[in-house]
Protein backbone atom coordinates (compact mmCIF):
# COMPACT_ATOMS: atom_id res chain seq x y z
CA UNK A 1 0.00 0.00 0.00
CA UNK A 2 1.71 3.25 -1.07
CA UNK A 3 1.86 6.04 1.44
CA UNK A 4 0.53 9.42 0.38
CA UNK A 5 3.26 11.48 1.93
CA UNK A 6 4.28 14.91 0.72
CA UNK A 7 7.58 15.28 -1.07
CA UNK A 8 10.51 15.90 1.21
CA UNK A 9 11.62 19.50 1.26
CA UNK A 10 15.32 19.71 1.99
CA UNK A 11 16.94 23.09 2.26
CA UNK A 12 19.62 23.79 -0.30
CA UNK A 13 22.66 24.17 1.88
CA UNK A 14 25.21 25.11 -0.74
CA UNK A 15 27.07 28.34 -1.17
CA UNK A 16 29.63 29.86 -3.46
CA UNK A 17 33.24 30.76 -2.66
CA UNK A 18 33.31 30.38 1.14
CA UNK A 19 30.95 29.23 3.91
CA UNK A 20 28.47 31.73 5.33
CA UNK A 21 29.69 33.99 8.07
CA UNK A 22 28.67 32.79 11.55
CA UNK A 23 27.29 36.26 12.28
CA UNK A 24 25.04 36.11 9.19
CA UNK A 25 23.96 32.47 9.58
CA UNK A 26 24.52 31.38 13.19
CA UNK A 27 22.03 28.55 12.71
CA UNK A 28 24.64 26.61 10.70
CA UNK A 29 26.98 26.54 13.70
CA UNK A 30 24.58 26.29 16.68
CA UNK A 31 25.52 23.46 19.02
CA UNK A 32 28.05 22.14 16.57
CA UNK A 33 30.76 21.07 19.03
CA UNK A 34 28.59 18.99 21.31
CA UNK A 35 26.77 17.48 18.32
CA UNK A 36 30.08 16.49 16.72
CA UNK A 37 31.27 14.93 19.98
CA UNK A 38 28.08 12.95 20.43
CA UNK A 39 28.10 11.88 16.76
CA UNK A 40 31.64 10.60 17.22
CA UNK A 41 30.56 8.59 20.28
CA UNK A 42 27.67 7.05 18.30
CA UNK A 43 29.99 6.15 15.41
CA UNK A 44 32.62 4.79 17.81
CA UNK A 45 30.03 2.58 19.53
CA UNK A 46 28.91 1.29 16.14
CA UNK A 47 32.44 0.58 14.94
CA UNK A 48 33.58 -1.01 18.21
CA UNK A 49 30.53 -3.28 18.22
CA UNK A 50 31.42 -4.38 14.67
CA UNK A 51 35.01 -4.97 15.79
CA UNK A 52 33.76 -7.02 18.76
CA UNK A 53 31.70 -9.20 16.41
CA UNK A 54 34.80 -9.77 14.28
CA UNK A 55 36.87 -10.72 17.33
CA UNK A 56 34.21 -13.17 18.56
CA UNK A 57 33.99 -14.63 15.06
CA UNK A 58 37.76 -14.95 15.05
CA UNK A 59 37.68 -16.89 18.32
CA UNK A 60 34.89 -19.16 17.07
CA UNK A 61 36.87 -19.99 13.91
CA UNK A 62 39.98 -20.82 15.93
CA UNK A 63 41.86 -17.64 15.00
CA UNK A 64 41.75 -18.14 11.23
CA UNK A 65 41.06 -14.45 10.66
CA UNK A 66 43.81 -13.08 12.92
CA UNK A 67 45.82 -11.71 9.99
CA UNK A 68 42.70 -10.06 8.55
CA UNK A 69 41.92 -8.39 11.88
CA UNK A 70 45.51 -7.17 12.15
CA UNK A 71 45.07 -5.36 8.82
CA UNK A 72 41.73 -3.82 9.83
CA UNK A 73 43.03 -2.18 12.95
CA UNK A 74 40.72 0.40 14.56
CA UNK A 75 42.03 3.62 12.93
CA UNK A 76 42.04 2.28 9.34
CA UNK A 77 38.58 0.84 9.98
CA UNK A 78 37.33 4.30 10.99
CA UNK A 79 38.97 5.90 7.95
CA UNK A 80 37.24 3.44 5.61
CA UNK A 81 33.97 4.01 7.50
CA UNK A 82 34.32 7.78 7.13
CA UNK A 83 35.14 7.52 3.44
CA UNK A 84 32.14 5.26 2.80
CA UNK A 85 29.64 7.38 4.72
CA UNK A 86 30.84 10.98 4.43
CA UNK A 87 31.89 10.43 0.83
CA UNK A 88 28.35 9.27 -0.03
CA UNK A 89 25.50 11.54 -1.08
CA UNK A 90 24.48 12.08 2.57
CA UNK A 91 27.88 13.69 3.38
CA UNK A 92 27.63 12.39 6.94
CA UNK A 93 28.35 9.36 9.09
CA UNK A 94 25.42 7.59 10.76
CA UNK A 95 26.01 9.53 13.98
CA UNK A 96 26.21 12.81 12.08
CA UNK A 97 22.97 12.01 10.21
CA UNK A 98 21.20 11.21 13.45
CA UNK A 99 22.23 14.56 14.92
CA UNK A 100 21.62 16.61 11.76
CA UNK A 101 25.21 17.37 10.76
CA UNK A 102 26.78 17.40 7.31
CA UNK A 103 30.31 17.85 6.11
CA UNK A 104 30.77 20.21 3.17
CA UNK A 105 33.78 21.26 1.16
CA UNK A 106 34.88 24.86 1.60
CA UNK A 107 32.97 25.97 -1.51
CA UNK A 108 29.70 24.39 -0.31
CA UNK A 109 29.59 21.21 -2.38
CA UNK A 110 29.68 17.64 -1.20
CA UNK A 111 33.18 16.64 -0.06
CA UNK A 112 35.18 14.42 -2.36
CA UNK A 113 36.64 11.13 -1.21
CA UNK A 114 40.04 12.84 -1.10
CA UNK A 115 38.69 15.51 1.28
CA UNK A 116 37.30 12.80 3.52
CA UNK A 117 40.46 10.70 3.39
CA UNK A 118 42.64 13.68 4.34
CA UNK A 119 40.28 14.84 7.09
CA UNK A 120 39.88 11.41 8.66
CA UNK A 121 43.56 10.48 8.40
CA UNK A 122 44.59 13.80 9.95
CA UNK A 123 42.09 13.32 12.76
CA UNK A 124 43.39 9.85 13.59
CA UNK A 125 47.00 11.07 13.39
CA UNK A 126 46.74 14.41 15.21
CA UNK A 127 44.36 13.59 18.08
CA UNK A 128 46.43 10.77 19.60
CA UNK A 129 49.65 12.67 18.90
CA UNK A 130 48.47 15.71 20.89
CA UNK A 131 46.48 13.83 23.49
CA UNK A 132 43.25 15.37 22.24
CA UNK A 133 44.34 18.94 23.01
CA UNK A 134 44.17 19.84 19.33
CA UNK A 135 40.36 19.53 19.54
CA UNK A 136 40.31 22.75 21.58
CA UNK A 137 40.89 24.70 18.35
CA UNK A 138 37.17 24.29 17.56
CA UNK A 139 36.25 26.27 20.67
CA UNK A 140 38.12 29.32 19.36
CA UNK A 141 37.23 28.95 15.67
CA UNK A 142 34.38 31.15 14.46
CA UNK A 143 32.92 28.32 12.33
CA UNK A 144 33.75 25.68 14.97
CA UNK A 145 36.24 24.05 12.59
CA UNK A 146 38.79 21.58 13.89
CA UNK A 147 42.39 21.44 12.64
CA UNK A 148 41.67 18.45 10.42
CA UNK A 149 38.76 20.39 8.86
CA UNK A 150 40.97 23.40 8.17
CA UNK A 151 43.77 21.33 6.64
CA UNK A 152 41.40 19.29 4.45
CA UNK A 153 39.31 22.25 3.26
CA UNK A 154 36.02 21.14 4.80
CA UNK A 155 33.43 22.60 7.15
CA UNK A 156 30.75 20.83 9.21
CA UNK A 157 27.33 22.45 9.40
CA UNK A 158 24.23 21.89 11.50
CA UNK A 159 21.34 21.18 9.14
CA UNK A 160 18.63 20.79 11.80
CA UNK A 161 18.43 24.50 12.56
CA UNK A 162 18.95 25.78 9.03
CA UNK A 163 15.80 27.86 8.85
CA UNK A 164 16.04 29.39 5.38
CA UNK A 165 15.67 26.80 2.60
CA UNK A 166 17.21 28.97 -0.08
CA UNK A 167 20.54 29.12 -1.82
CA UNK A 168 22.97 31.17 0.20
CA UNK A 169 24.87 34.02 -1.38
CA UNK A 170 27.87 35.20 0.51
Amino acid sequence: MPANLPDRIDPVLEWTEKPPNPLDRPDFYDGLLWRRSLAFCIDAALMFSIAAVFFVFNILTFFIFTALLAVFWIAPMFIVYDMATIGSNASATFGMRWLGLEMRSWDGGKPSYLHVLISSALFWFLVPLTGGLILLVGVFSNRRRQVHDILSGTVVINTTTASNPTVIDV
